[in-house]
């Protein structure tokens, strides 16, 4: 035993052998031991067993190298490259731009004001799903991104680079978002069409563009890159303008049914776009393919204005989209910037003159921020700059249905294009709020903004007052002796009444309003007002050098001098101020906000409105000329003609008709 009282492994021998060799002991008392030993033995190697049971030997190789040693932390996949020549799919969607880029780029389209929705999904890379069966190799097919929703806005074709859309390549990118959309569910795409005669021309371009749409679609079911579904796609065409039409009575799965419905669909006369109420209509008749069947409704708008309807019923549309999750996209125009009108010529049939047509068109913020002020000397007057966003409404109905705005040159006129280069980046700062359901509602949240108030203030008076600024006034005079002076004070109209619609613009600003800058948090405010407020300094600036010339000119020549040294004078633009050197500190405030405005936001329509401000300078240069007058022309002796005979028999004349005034052609409603 050991010090513990347990027996070793050895003592059961000891003890059997004790018992063999007892002479004394009998022969049923060696049994007995015998027996005892046997079963001491037994119990031993049972305990042993059962000891060892629960004893684990390592056996461990001899390697050159140590082993890496592993743990089960989760970690993300490892992807392994996949080379994507090596078989290529049969059918692929179309990159709207016609150019190589990745999938995820084309999905999120360069655009302007990239927009997360309200209910964002992460987004994946393009991944390819690969067939192993060993019968047959099949090629792989790529999952469209099913990503983050950006609200995108374009710019108008030739105005922002690779973010501008032609109506083609806009329809493309309907074609994305459909299929992205097919990724989660059955859709109902909607057609909503503008009915007036100005988009014409547009609605050829989308019955050619139809086919493509619903080829790709369907080459993409057939590859399996989007869900096959019984009837994945039904379509409806509603065309809108003072009434709405439904083209098709029910959606429909015939592609026959939906060209067909965008080809006979009439002309609206009427000039009116009520958008937001076939909007409401739409919801009404169609929203129980969202409740019943589970479909998505794309609702997708062609139009060429801003529409007619805003208000309640703009307001009524974008809750019954929200409640149903509707979705709102729209292929139209780009609003003007700082202006609500455009002007279309239109060349009338009956007599060929050209007249200018109004059409809504903006603005792109829930009412005006610019002042209306035409700029000095020759060069662009920017009348339609695009503001680089569409029409507020339209805005905010993409905004608020996590829609996309695809701005494009919609209209059939050249007069109507806004022009401009932006980037879409440095767009995206300055973003118009779209939280304000009418202009109302704005203007209860410009009490809180004193700045705000001023800017709203002075545009809303510049675009709406009858005393306009005048433009470049005459800047070339050939004067005679007697009437120099009359010709100077004729001039100096121009300049008055200029300055005077300067003065009633900044009356509506606060006393010391440029100190209110520096508590203003939005950077949109701040850019507006650094532009406005310096143009009307700089314009105000011009017009009294402009008149302080012209008095001097008055009072400084004789008529002796215009007869015999000066009768030739030409005003050109200067950096320095001549005749109102009591303007200079002003001509410094005004050149600080429009610098401000330029380097604070390059590449933007307030950095172009600014620098073509500040290209001519504020004084005015005098350059003098003498010009010899004409000689007197000859007089030649005329002899007087005698009076031709009069006849008994000439018949008296017959007195001719008047010529009626032409009836003024039939102008019409865009």
């Amino acid at each position: 035993m050991n010090q513990d009282g347990l027996l070793t492994s050895d003592e059961p021998f000891l003890l059997e052998l004790a018992f063999q060799d007892d002479d004394v002991a009998s022969s049923g008392s060696r049994w007995i031991a015998r027996l005892f030993g046997i079963g001491l033995s037994i119990l031993f190697h049972l305990w042993l067993l059962a000891t060892l049971a629960d004893v684990s030997f390592e056996l461990r190789p001899k390697l050159a190298d140590e082993p890496i040693e592993s743990d089960f932390t989760a970690l993300p996949p490892r992807e392994e490259p996949i080379d994507f020549k090596a078989a290529e799919p049969k059918y692929e969607l179309a990159n709207p731009s016609d150019r190589e880029m990745e999938v995820r780029k084309s999905m999120n389209a360069v655009s302007l004001g990239q927009e997360v929705a309200q209910n964002p999904r992460m987004e994946t890379a393009p991944t390819a799903l690969l067939d192993l069966n060993v019968e047959g190799m099949r090629p792989p097919m790529y999952d469209i991104p099913q990503g983050i929703n950006f609200s995108e806005k374009m710019v108008v074709h030739g105005t922002t680079g690779e973010g501008l859309v032609q109506i083609e390549s806009a329809l493309d990118r309907v074609t994305w978002e459909i299929a992205q959309n097919l990724q989660e569910r059955k859709v109902l795409v909607v057609w909503l069409i503008d009915a007036s005669g100005s988009l014409g021309p547009q609605r050829l371009v989308l019955q050619r563009r139809l086919k493509r749409i619903y080829g790709e679609l369907n080459a993409l079911e057939q590859t399996e890159q989007i869900p096959r579904l019984e009837q994945p796609i039904l379509s409806g065409v509603v065309t809108f303008g003072s009434k709405t039409l439904f083209m098709t009575k029910e959606p429909t799965a015939k592609f026959d049914e939906v060209l067909n419905a965008v080809r006979t669909a009439p002309t609206d006369e009427s000039g009116v776009e009520n958008v937001f109420a076939a909007v409401n209509q739409v919801m009404d008749n169609w929203s129980k393919y969202r409740t019943d069947n589970g479909r998505r409704i794309l609702l997708v708008t062609v139009t060429d204005e801003a529409g007619d309807d805003h208000g309640p019923t703009m307001e009524l549309a974008i809750t019954k989209c929200q409640r149903y999750g509707a979705r709102g996209y729209v292929i139209g125009p780009a609003s003007p910037f700082g202006r609500r009108k455009g002007l279309v010529p239109y060349v009338a049939k009956e007599n060929g003159q050209t007249y200018q047509i109004p059409v809504d068109l903006g603005p792109e913020t829930v009412v005006v921020e610019n002042v209306d002020l035409p700029f000095w000397y020759e060069g662009p007057q920017y009348t339609y700059l695009s503001s680089g966003y569409g029409p507020y409404a339209l805005s905010r109905l993409v905004r608020e249905t996590g829609g996309v705005y695809f701005l494009t040159n919609m209209t059939t006129n050249a007069g109507l294009s806004t022009v401009g280069e932006f980037d879409p980046g440095l767009m995206k700062a300055y973003e118009p709020d779209y939280k304000y359901s009418s202009p109302d509602q704005f203007l209860k949240d410009l009490i809180k903004h004193p700045l705000r108030a001023a800017i709203v203030g002075a545009a809303e008076y510049s675009q709406t007052t009858n005393l306009r600024a005048q433009g470049t006034p005459q800047m070339e005079f050939r004067v005679q002796p007697g009437n120099f002076r009359q010709a100077f004070t004729d001039a100096q109209r121009s300049a008055a009444i200029s300055s005077l619609a300067v003065d009633n613009i900044l009356a509506r600003m606060p006393p010391n309003v440029d100190k209110l800058y520096a508590s203003e948090p939005s950077a949109r405010w701040r850019l507006a007002f650094s532009l406005n407020y310096g143009r009307l300094l700089a314009q105000k600036i011009r017009a009294f050098e402009y008149n302080s010339a012209l008095a001097q000119l008055k009072t400084g020549y004789a008529e002796a001098d215009i007869q015999t040294k000066v009768n030739h004078f030409l005003f050109r633009p200067s950096r320095e101020l001549t005749y109102a050197p009591s303007l200079r500190k002003q001509v410094g405030v005004a050149e600080a906000h429009l610098q401000r405005v330029i380097s604070e936001a390059p590449g933007t329509p307030w950095a172009v409105m600014a620098a073509r401000e500040l290209r001519d300078g504020f004084g005015i240069k005098l350059i003098e000329r003498f010009i010899l007058p004409a000689p007197p022309a000859p007089k030649n002796k005329e002899t007087k003609a005698k009076p031709a005979p009069k006849f008994a028999n000439e018949q008296k004349k017959v007195a001719t008709k008047p010529t009626p005034k032409p009836v003024p052609p039939v102008l019409p409603k865009l």
